[in-house]
């Protein structure tokens, strides 16, 4: 299982959103999900936004 992330664009990385879809990690930030989707996939940086999106894989046991 997964989940999403957002994240300050800083060397800390602290968490700013945490969601279960994309869905609603775009709605949060007024963003559309191709966004949210494209700068995961690019890896980037986010400094423009002070935010960046990463997918977190979460261990089940």
């Amino acid at each position: 299982m997964h989940m999403y992330m957002a994240v300050t664009a800083d060397k800390y990385e602290l968490p700013l959103f945490v969601a279960d879809t994309v869905w609603e990690m775009a709605k949060h930030f007024g963003v559309s999900q191709n966004t949210v989707y494209s700068s995961m996939s690019k890896g980037l940086s986010g400094k423009r936004n002070g935010y960046r999106f990463v997918k977190v894989e979460e261990e089940t046991e």
